[in-house]
């Protein structure tokens, strides 16, 4: 009978106890770092947002007359927050101004905000 039970094979409570403590360690060392570049990634790509409509500006900019515009003169409409601006401390989607001057494109807002990101309009750059 003692022999049965010597040749049996399994996992012990101390084993299972170890993997759950090492794996708890991993998580623990992951979970923050995947959380930053998840974090970064989205700031990345606010900033490429505001690239892009930038450009479009600056496109639009080198044929249009002095005045000023908006983005739904470009055929762009955010319906929703993704751009927006502030208006009395809270976010509004954004009918984003700007006005040319002899090719030259200056925005009314200093800042905007992209999925909630601040960007500087100046700088293309999210405001730390």
């Amino acid at each position: 009978m003692f022999k049965i039970l010597k040749n049996r094979k399994g996992v012990t409570l101390v084993e299972l106890l170890a993997v759950v403590v090492i794996l708890g360690i991993i998580a623990a060392i992951a979970v923050p770092t995947i959380g930053g570049l998840i974090a970064r990634q989205e700031a990345n790509a606010a900033e490429a947002t505001f690239g892009a409509i930038d450009d479009s500006v600056r496109l639009f900019a080198t044929d249009a007359s002095n005045g000023t515009y908006d983005l739904a003169d470009l055929g762009m409409d955010f319906k929703s927050n993704v751009v927006s601006l502030t208006v009395d401390g809270s976010h509004e989607p954004a009918n984003i101004e700007f006005t040319v001057t002899n090719g030259v494109v200056a925005y009314a807002d200093a800042t905007i905000f992209i999925n909630g990101y601040e960007i500087n309009t100046t700088t293309g750059v999210i405001v730390p």
